[in-house]
């Protein structure tokens, strides 16, 4: 016994002495932690409350260090220090973004506002980012920063409306909506960090009008998107429009130099997903990395040609310094998008590393990334975008650090040696890739819900296409675009886009191109997250530890998926049949039905289903005498006729009300009632059958009294 514990103890001090040094790459993933705890309190702490366990954790480190504590203490004592800062930093990011909400008690406006930008998804979809100069009925200092609007079908074109124009419209607008069901994606968290503090519809047609004096530094934002939206329309005129879907290819190209997808037809889109290229679409580090990289080696060559920069002045640092200069451009010219900022500071990192003299691809150098991007935008921490890119990062960085250089031979033939670099060339590649999508699955798993099979395969075929052609000619093709070297560029860039459309279309339409995974419990991911971080960060044989952790979310058990689901404001629902389900309204709310159904693994059923079960007319959905589910559904915000709701009530249980209740009836005495006071506080839905009745899981409560969830004043006609 003694024998056994003196060997696992001398493995134990083996082990950590291998971690020497490798400290600072556990204080971002602290920081991290910090910020995430801060953004998922179920209340707002003020400042001191942050602020103190800092300065606790603070003095304790230093009466550590000062009077000589055992290393392993103060190690432990600096990651609770950054952990404390992390919440620090979050909370001094919350209160500096605060900004006024619209509230939720009126819907109609008229405003007259700048636009920001057109932040459209797709080309079906036009949306605008606007500034408020004014709307009707609310005070200046009541007034949102910013407002995001989306148009009709063809307006954006008909009007011709760009960024800097300043406009006048009547728009429906409401805060920024609640989940979609609880422990749903929350866009009005991440719409408070934005400083968006409306959405809606313009149902009619904006007029442009002259614009009003304004701040310099709206007018260089709007300037410089200006500048982005003429170049985003010379992409799409200009890169394929001899092709048979020329302007897709166009839009395509355009959203990888400017960040516009206005131009990109959904279906492109749905391919892009299905086949595990979609990350393409969004300017970040692939992007980033390919920019960088072409600019760097470019000048480097370029000024290596020249005998006298190449004697005088050291050639890799002036390159390095100038591809900083050329990140920040494309970072502006992009719209500077949170991905791309993320990835715009770790490509500027490792260029000033090559300036400092240091390694430019280190672990090292990826933390210092991670801890600027936690100081300013704290908020990214539980993003997807910011955890894949850098998990995937880390688990090449790992990878690189791990694989050993090939023996080189002394006397080889030139023609053994490309072909051996070749095949090294291939298997990198292919090892690069496993690794990249093994570290970003679970996320994908967790947030999407879904698996691209064929995504290994076709990122094989799209990545040199990408690197070796479309970027470095979008790159040429941008800057020399009124030259003969731009026109060819272009249409360069314009063949690879298409090869990459054809790959995306043909993978995705292969058989089973796409697994649908249930969700496993929130807390499946941050289990994972850890183990993949172990795995990533620990030195030795230890790592392979942090495997079974890991891999959580393959095998880790499903939630259990409730029987029904109803949508925050009580417009919809949808009913649970086995590992299928069906939606109540087949032509309203589907985004939320779509969620849930994705969530946890449910099959959509047609109408047929609902109508065995239901008899809907108008805005009452009856139960059916053989329907196992008797609730009814009231979906008109103006309450319904005596008549109409005593019918609910005999053949239900429980009723569900999108108007306040107010009086009920005593034909309803024993049927319980959920209004819209009831949303207001409570949320989106999910209902469970027990034995006792019905079991409620709401969303709002599982937000908290946070600035971004704070409920508006309900009526108070609770009845459930």
């Amino acid at each position: 016994m003694n024998s056994a514990i003196l060997y696992l103890k001398d493995r134990t001090e083996a082990v950590i002495a291998l971690q020497t040094g490798r400290l600072f790459l556990w204080l971002p993933v602290a920081m991290g932690a910090g910020a995430a705890i801060y953004l998922n309190l179920p209340f707002e702490p003020g400042l001191w409350w942050v602020l103190l366990p800092a300065v606790i954790c603070l003095i304790a480190l230093a009466m550590a260090r000062r009077y000589g504590a055992n290393g392993h203490l103060v190690s432990v004592l600096i990651l609770l220090t950054a952990f404390a800062f992390g919440a620090v930093v979050c909370k001094l990011r919350t209160e500096h973004v605060k900004a006024p909400v619209l509230s939720s008690e009126v819907s109609n406006y008229t405003l007259q506002a700048y636009v920001i930008d057109v932040v459209s998804p797709s080309e079906d979809q036009s949306r605008l980012l606007l500034a408020p100069i004014a709307m009707r009925g609310v005070r200046p200092e009541n007034t949102p920063l910013r407002l995001r609007v989306s148009l009709r079908p063809g307006t954006l074109e008909a009007v011709g409306i760009r960024p800097g124009d300043a406009i006048s419209t009547f728009a429906i607008l409401n805060p920024p909506p609640p989940p979609n069901m609880p422990d749903g994606y929350d866009f009005a968290r991440s719409a408070w960090y934005q400083g968006i503090g409306g959405v809606g519809l313009v149902p009619g047609v904006p007029r442009i009008i002259s614009s009003p004096p304004h701040g310099w530094r709206l007018d260089l934002v709007m300037k410089l998107n200006r500048l982005r939206w003429a170049i985003t329309g010379r992409l799409v005129e200009t890169t394929a429009p001899d092709w048979q879907n020329g302007r897709a290819i166009g839009g395509f190209a355009a959203a990888l130099v400017t960040g516009h997808e206005n131009f990109i037809p959904q279906s492109l889109i749905q391919d892009m997903r299905d086949s595990g290229l979609a990350h393409i679409l969004s300017i970040s580090g692939v992007h980033m990395a390919i920019v960088g990289g072409f600019i760097f080696f470019a000048l480097r060559g370029l000024m290596a040609c020249v005998p006298w920069l190449a004697l005088h002045v050291p050639v890799k640092k002036w390159a390095a310094g100038l591809s900083i200069i050329c990140i920040l451009l494309y970072l502006a010219l992009s719209g500077s998008p949170a991905p791309a900022v993320r990835s715009a500071v770790v490509a500027c990192v490792a260029f000033g590393a090559i300036l400092l003299d240091r390694r430019a691809l280190s672990l090292r150098a990826l933390a210092i990334a991670a801890i600027v991007v936690i100081c300013l935008t704290p908020e990214a921490v539980i993003q997807p975008g910011f955890q894949m890119s850098f998990s995937a990062t880390a688990a090449l960085l790992a990878l690189a650090e791990g694989l050993k250089p090939p023996v080189g031979e002394i006397s080889v033939p030139m023609w053994v040696k490309a072909i051996q670099s070749a095949f090294r060339g291939l298997w990198l590649s292919l090892l690069a890739s496993v690794v990249a999508t093994a570290a970003t699955t679970p996320f994908a798993i967790a947030y999407f819900n879904r698996f691209s099979v064929y995504g290994l395969l076709s990122n094989l075929f799209e990545a040199p296409v990408t690197a070796f052609l479309v970027m470095p000619a979008l790159a040429l093709g941008t800057v020399f675009s009124a030259t003969p070297l731009g026109y060819v560029a272009l249409r360069v860039a314009g063949f690879g886009l298409w090869l990459i459309e054809r790959i995306a279309a043909l993978t995705s339409d292969l058989p089973q191109a796409v697994i649908n995974w249930p969700s496993a419990p929130p807390y499946v991911l941050g289990i994972a997250f850890i183990g993949l971080l172990w795995v990533c960060l620990v030195r030795g044989k230890a790592r392979w530890a942090g495997l079974l952790a890991a891999t959580a979310i393959l095998w880790w058990p499903r939630v259990v998926a409730p029987d029904v689901w109803i949508d925050p404001e009580g417009g919809n629902a949808a009913i649970r049949v086995g590992k299928s389900a069906y939606v109540v309204r087949s032509r309203v709310r589907q985004y939320g039905f779509e969620q849930w159904t994705q969530h946890y693994g449910l099959k959509a059923m047609d109408d047929t289903f609902r109508d065995e079960n239901y008899a809907c007319k108008g805005y009452a959905c009856v139960p059916l005498p053989q329907n196992p589910v008797r609730i009814g559904f009231w979906f008109s915000n103006r309450p319904p006729k005596a008549e109409r709701l005593i019918e609910l009530c005999r053949a239900s249980d429980l009723v569900v009300m999108r108007n306040p209740v107010g009086g009920w009836p005593i034909e309803c005495g024993s049927v319980n009632h959920i209004g819209a006071g009831d949303f207001r506080t409570l949320g989106a839905l999910e209902l469970t059958r027990t034995e006792r009745g019905w079991a409620i899981k709401a969303a709002q409560p599982l937000r908290g009294n946070r600035y971004w969830s704070r409920p508006s004043e309900a009526e108070g006609d609770s009845g459930f």
